[in-house]
């Protein structure tokens, strides 16, 4: 039968007592057979045509599939189930959830009539449906201990035992609340998903329509250009002919375009359906625990589909015949007729009852000069801004974030942004050897006016400049933590504020003209989370776990910020994760705008911010995309 799932390597179908799946990370399955043969060296998946080093990657029993393979045998193949609890080889009739077993008949009289079994859920195999089981697992180590704690250091499950000798130190969650958590991600995958997919298949309607359309509208055309001309054969034999080649030529190109956009439609939308399919098996058929291992996997697959630039349909062009000044035509018969779609007829179109086709002519001759002229100011201008753009990308560390796209819009400037010392507050912060600024206080205190008292940090030396072009800085900034964060603690702050703003308090987030990114301990999640702010009030969510709030080595945050004046927005991205965290619109640039650069709770929190800056900036395609992503 079909509907068994199969390898995507040999294309063997799974059966109940063969070789077990393996799950890929593009989520197909591949058996163990195959995995076996393959060694250590690659599979290629040959659904979607993806390659899996074995050296690299380890992979993992696909518990969903087994599980679906099981309810499909019990559907469509009952005879194969036989007895598991006396293994008698009688036919099964039954399966008892609590213990897991199928059962005979006998069984299922005897399992009915003890009393430690008598109060079990049976579910007879003529009626099975899949239940999502949530038995505890046994602690191999504490046995019979069932494993119902999370590590979340570890990463493992553990017992009540675990949690007091091996893993007494760590942080751990019960199973069913990270179950619970991973389980609304999933629907929220299922959710986007669904929505790509249903657009997909719109998507793939409206090309299938307008291959119709194109069709309809050539038998149409070919039958009136058909007429016309044989009204006029003798004297329009040869354009007839020139006129046809014309319109198969444009309904080629038409058709061409079209069947490229259902080829890249039906592709996205079939890959796009065997994630979705996946993600609904799973929450199906996985248990808590299966949840764990595949949350990563198919959150991976989800992203992969869900960053992906959906492909877009295109107006259907619907060509028509164009036959003004039909009479005219006969003396002047190299010039008449024309395909036109109907974006250029409208252009011709004309009330015949009021307007002579003298008329007609000569209005046709002035739009032509004006055409004339306007294109040579359009050249003009192109050329000017050409020569605008070639200036800036002569400049240093300046990038064209579209290739395609000459336009001031579309240049970035990563800037030459400095510290500044003169301005440090030296009470709380410094700048080391190496230029990064530190969150300790300065060995050597200058007694120079003007610097900071309240703010914890410093900000660039000059404020950023009124430009028609985007403009880019980074900061990285290593974290280490002497013990567990408890409390609402700041770690550290990157945006920009009003100068008049700066100093008014040890943080700018909530300042009216202020627009910053900070990292600090929440009691909320009781983890160390990101959120960004826009005069003075939050406008996204907490991001938690930024970074384990756990003593031990430092860890490294890497953030970007886009300001854009022209489109009154300022982006922050997080560069290690390879995403825009915030896009903040009708930013407020009335006063001039500097970077600010905080840092927060010495001694107990260690803090050393680097700036990267100009062609220290690895600015990758990758982020180019992110960045016109954002800013659009």
């Amino acid at each position: 039968m079909d509907i068994f799932p199969k390898c995507s390597v040999c294309q063997q179908q799974f059966v109940l007592k063969g070789p077990a799946p393996y799950l890929l990370p593009c989520l197909h399955a591949v058996c163990e057979t195959c995995v076996t043969s393959a060694g250590a060296g690659v599979i290629s998946c040959s659904t979607c045509q993806r390659e899996v080093n074995l050296t690299d990657t380890r992979l993992k029993k696909d518990a969903v599939r087994q599980k679906e393979i099981f309810h499909l045998t019990a559907k469509h193949r009952p005879t194969e189930l036989l007895c598991t609890h006396e293994d008698d080889s009688n036919q099964a009739v039954c399966w008892c959830r609590q213990c897991e077993e199928l059962l005979c008949e006998y069984c299922q009289n005897m399992h009915s009539s003890l009393k430690p079994t008598r109060k079990h859920v049976l579910q007879n195999l003529s009626d099975f449906k899949p239940v999502v089981s949530n038995i505890p697992t046994p602690c191999s180590i504490h046995n019979p201990d069932s494993l119902y704690l999370f590590d979340l250091r570890c990463n493992i499950l553990i017992c009540g035992r675990c949690r007091f000798e091996d893993h007494a130190d760590h942080e751990v969650e019960k199973l069913d609340v990270v179950a619970e958590s991973i389980l609304k991600q999933l629907d929220q995958h299922k959710t986007e998903l669904a929505t790509l997919h249903a657009r997909q298949q719109s998507n793939i309607q409206n090309i299938r329509r307008g291959t119709e359309i194109t069709d309809t509208t050539h038998n149409t055309l070919k039958e009136n250009i058909g007429h016309t001309f044989r009204v006029l054969r003798s004297q329009l034999d040869q354009r007839e002919e020139e006129l046809l080649t014309d319109l198969e030529g444009q309904t080629k190109a038409t058709k061409t375009s079209l069947r490229t956009q259902l080829n890249t439609c039906e592709e996205a939308s079939k890959k796009c359906s065997e994630v979705l399919d996946y993600v609904t098996k799973v929450l199906t058929y996985a248990s808590q625990s299966d949840l764990l291992e595949l949350e990563s996997s198919v959150r991976e697959a989800t992203r992969a589909f869900l960053d992906t630039a959906e492909t877009q349909t295109q107006d259907i062009p619907a060509a028509v015949f164009n036959t003004n000044g039909l009479s005219k035509l006969k003396s002047n018969i190299s010039r008449f007729g024309a395909v036109l779609t109907k974006d250029m007829e409208k252009q011709y179109a004309r009330d015949k009852e009021t307007q002579t086709e003298h008329d007609f002519i000569a209005e046709m001759e002035i739009k032509y000069k004006n055409s004339i002229d306007e294109n040579e100011n359009i050249v003009k201008r192109a050329s000017e801004t050409t020569h605008f753009m070639l200036g800036l990308l002569n400049e240093c560390d300046v990038h064209l974030l579209k290739s395609d796209a000459l336009d001031k819009s579309m240049v970035l400037k990563c800037i030459h942004l400095k510290y500044d010392t003169d301005k440090i507050n030296l009470d709380e912060a410094h700048i080391n050897t190496e230029g990064d600024l530190i969150n300790s206080k300065s060995a050597t205190r200058s007694a120079r006016k003007g610097r900071l008292k309240k703010y914890r940090g410093t900000c660039s030396t000059i404020p950023l400049p009124l430009t028609d072009c985007p403009q880019y800085w980074e900061t990285e900034t290593r974290v280490g933590l002497d013990k567990t964060l408890t409390g609402s603690i700041l770690i550290l702050e990157v945006g920009v504020c009003a100068e008049g703003e700066m100093d008014m308090t040890s943080y700018v987030a909530r300042r009216p003209h202020a627009y910053s990114l900070i990292v600090r301990h929440c009691t909320t999640h009781e983890g160390i989370c990101r959120v960004t702010w826009k005069e003075g009030k939050e406008v996204t969510l907490h991001l938690p776990y930024t970074i384990p709030n756990t003593a031990g080595a430092p860890h490294t945050l890497h953030y970007g910020v886009v300001y854009d004046d022209a489109r009154k927005k300022i982006v922050f991205i997080d560069v290690k994760e390879k995403k825009a965290i915030s896009t903040l619109d009708n930013v407020d640039s009335s006063q001039p705008l500097r970077p600010v650069f905080g840092l927060y709770s010495a001694p107990v929190v260690t803090v050393s911010m680097r700036l990267v800056v100009g062609s220290d900036i690895n600015m990758t395609e990758e982020k180019k995309a992110m960045i016109v992503k954002a800013l659009s």
